[in-house]
């Protein structure tokens, strides 16, 4: 049986008006309502459950307009940010422009080094500090407040999971219940919520962070099944929404003989998706209390964890694109998409760096159509953060063999991931991947 989320029955109201710098008067009311059957958020009168994908954009803030109409022809009507910067405003009016909503990020620094950034913030003895956090965050709130395309606001992403011990967990929960109750007190029209890794939070925003509306939980893989009753053993009595959610991420993927984390296939990456909205997020849309999904993530950069868990690549289209459309409008790709099966280095398990070695890659268009095929690298043994993010083009020539090729290995030592990538004419990008052990070259 499925685990419900209740606390006693309230009514949370906002209503705000806002005047637009292009247009004439625009009023909005946005209700998260808590009757006997559940919670209901709804958006000018009207029930509404976010369908979202968290944002970065593909080209920049010029692009924005092009970006939002595209993702609301894919049925998505909410976009989600960690922060507020010169790009939010044109962000906010392109949604606004076509229909979409945006869960504001508001930025909290990290206690220590962590998946986001390299920062080391002390919400124990850094009084400025904070004071200057909290300072920025209600100028954006005061800034941004009135713009209709504001659907709520997400103060931090995973500083919990970043932080080093209990006691910053605590402070930090206690500092941000006090921003929590500031965010309130400049604006009432939009509900807080705050974001972190799955339910490692839950315990510290139950006890020291009452003023918040929601949870916001990022999740990764098939694990999303076990989150309701993990929600339950934590003490959860708010609702929920998945901030961020995609394949199995590298954190939790089983690593190879080499030690390199196995990437979940392509078919995977799309079917998850697809499966979380469809088959185990609906029971708890139902009740209430599950109010959305934003799969991670709308960016066209070319590296490492776009290629894992992006819907673009470049121009090209990945498959978490496709599986957004499915999961939000129940439609399928327009053209069948190129069938990747195994990615093999033939030969010895060591490669000398440098060389040319034997590649055969599985794949096919259903419809016959050529395909583009190359071929990169990653290297995460590489010095800095950005060089560990990298994925770098590889030269490659077509072998005599159908299917196989000769890859020239970069000039790298130690274990690299290797990528197959097949780009078919309608734009559709789909790729496979494996590892090579390089030694010095000779």
């Amino acid at each position: 049986m499925a685990p419900t989320l209740r606390c006693p029955g309230v009514v949370l109201v906002w209503l705000f008006a806002v005047v637009l710098s292009f247009g004439p008067v625009a009023e909005a009311r946005t209700t998260l309502v808590k009757g006997e059957g559940g919670w209901s958020l709804q958006v000018d009168g009207r029930p509404y459950v976010a369908k979202g994908v968290t944002f970065s954009g593909s080209a920049g803030s010029a692009a924005y307009e092009q970006d939002c109409a595209r993702l609301a022809a894919l049925g998505v009507n909410t976009l989600r940010t960690w922060g507020v910067g010169p790009q939010t405003q044109p962000l906010l009016d392109a949604a606004h422009k076509h229909g979409l909503k945006v869960l504001v990020g508001l930025w909290m620094r990290h206690g220590q080094p962590g998946a986001e950034d390299d920062d080391s913030f002390d919400y124990l003895t850094d009084t400025a500090g904070m004071k200057k956090q909290r300072e920025d965050t209600l100028e954006s709130v005061r800034r941004y407040k009135d713009h209709p395309a504001v659907l709520a606001w997400g103060v931090g992403n995973e500083v919990i999971l970043n932080s080093p011990n209990d006691a910053a967990k605590e402070a930090y929960a206690r500092f941000l219940e006090s921003v929590v109750r500031d965010i309130k007190k400049v604006d009432d029209a939009h509900p807080v919520i705050s974001v972190d890794a799955w339910v490692l939070a839950v315990k510290w925003w139950e006890k020291l962070v009452p003023s918040l509306d929601a949870y916001g939980l990022n999740v990764y893989g098939r694990g999303l099944q076990a989150l309701p009753e993990a929600l339950r053993k934590e003490g959860a009595t708010k609702p929920w929404l998945i901030t961020e959610f995609g394949a199995q991420g590298e954190w939790d993927a089983p690593k190879d003989e080499r030690g390199v984390p196995r990437e979940p296939d392509d078919r995977e990456k799309y079917a998850v998706i697809v499966d979380a909205w469809n088959t185990l997020l609906a029971p708890h849309v139902r009740t209430g209390d599950c109010l959305g999904l934003f799969v991670f993530n709308f960016s066209s950069t070319f590296d490492h964890t776009s290629l894992w868990l992006g819907m673009l690549s470049g121009k090209s289209t990945r498959p978490a694109w496709h599986a957004v459309r499915e999961a939000y409008t129940g439609q399928k790709p327009q053209t069948p998409l190129p069938e990747v099966g195994a990615l093999v280095v033939q030969g010895v398990k060591k490669e000398t760096s440098g060389t040319w070695a034997d590649v055969a890659f599985e794949v096919k268009d259903p419809q016959g159509r050529p395909l583009d095929i190359s071929f990169a690298y990653n290297f995460r043994g590489a010095a800095t953060r950005f060089e560990r993010g990298e994925v770098i083009r590889l030269r490659a020539t077509p072998a005599a063999t159908p299917g196989s090729w000769r890859v020239k290995l970069p000039s790298v030592k130690g274990p690299i991931k290797l990528y197959g990538l097949a780009k078919d004419a309608s734009g559709n990008l789909m790729m496979a991947t494996t590892s090579v052990l390089t030694s010095s070259a000779p």
